[in-house]
């Protein structure tokens, strides 16, 4: 086993298509969704943009887990394809995400639309958001919905190692919610060992993975985020010039290294793992984020390459376990 600490990307709120931040925006402020400079959030994320983050995640090996959300904002689904575009911009999507980020990123799901709950009975809408819902349920209703998220994905050919939660699905209930995420990738995949992700403990730089669960010959581990998103900010920033670029990437690590929250999580003892959303690369369209990424992934190979290594979800659970 390697000595080096792990390091990993979350990708959350990823998915074909549909810019699900720009939904949720709208739904929470009830008007035309805008950045707080005053710009419209764009309806779409582009195929191609999925293609260029690939191109920077391969380019520094980079690993982690890439959310699929499975029928994001209600708009359409990952099996028929995304409402108003060609179903086949939908299976080019997939087809990219497999096959170039397969080999280093564990897939999930992150609730079925990351907006209303449906109704698994009739299809429909519940006037609640999943966030709620899903707070105020128990093992008997949590475990069919995420069969159901698990279900989308398996039928497109996605082997999802792992959950995602939307905001902190379940965790209010999270002792119903594991035995519903145990219980659900048994019934999917016939998986005894799994992952999720539903704690955000940047204040706990020293913190790691555990355990949640283990019974019967089934286990389930938290992986815990350490590293804020500070590529949050470009969203809401009409600039893209350098020192701009450097100065988010310089919150996470400087340039040589010696300080920024990776620094600070690895003096403290913890395992850098990022939480970070696909609307924070895109940038409503600048790709700024995705530029302070390409740039951290420089910084990281030239000033840490002995101190870390990157890991999918599924290979840190595994180092959780082993080093229990």
């Amino acid at each position: 086993m390697s000595n080096r600490v792990p390091i990993a990307l979350l990708i959350d709120d990823s998915c074909p298509l549909v810019h699900v931040y720009r939904y949720h925006w709208e739904d929470v402020h009830k008007k035309a969704p805008m950045t707080d400079d005053g710009r419209p959030l764009l309806d779409v994320v582009p195929n191609e943009f999925l293609e260029r983050f690939c191109d920077v995640v391969q380019r520094h090996g980079m690993a982690g887990k890439f959310s699929i959300v499975p029928a994001p904002a209600g708009l359409g689904d990952i099996v028929r394809g995304i409402e108003g575009f060609d179903p086949q911009l939908t299976r080019d999507w997939l087809t990219t995400a497999q096959t170039r980020l397969g080999e280093r990123f564990d897939f999930c799901p992150e609730g079925l639309t990351h907006n209303l709950t449906v109704d698994l009975k009739t299809g429909e809408f519940l006037p609640v958001g999943e966030l709620e819902w899903s707070n105020n349920q128990n093992r008997t209703a949590l475990t069919p919905y995420l069969i159901r998220e698990l279900e989308l994905l398996k039928a497109v050919g996605i082997d999802a190692t792992g959950m995602t939660s939307c905001w902190t699905f379940g965790q209010k209930v999270e002792a119903e919610y594991i035995v519903s995420m145990v219980a659900a990738q048994q019934a999917v995949y016939q998986r005894d060992f799994s992952w999720y992700f539903l704690h955000i403990w940047h204040r706990y730089p020293e913190s790691r993975p555990y355990i949640a669960y283990a019974r019967a010959g089934k286990t389930l581990v938290s992986i815990n985020s350490t590293v804020d998103d500070f590529f949050w900010a470009t969203i809401n920033s009409p600039r893209t010039d350098r020192a701009y670029i450097e100065s988010i990437t310089d919150q996470m690590l400087t340039a040589d290294g010696r300080s920024g929250a990776i620094r600070d999580v690895l003096n403290a003892g913890g395992w850098p793992i990022f939480m970070n959303h696909w609307q924070s690369f895109f940038s409503n369209g600048l790709e700024t984020g995705l530029a302070v990424l390409d740039l951290l992934g420089e910084r990281i190979n030239a000033t840490l390459a002995d101190e870390v290594e990157w890991m999918s979800c599924l290979e840190i659970a595994q180092r959780a376990v082993l080093e229990k």
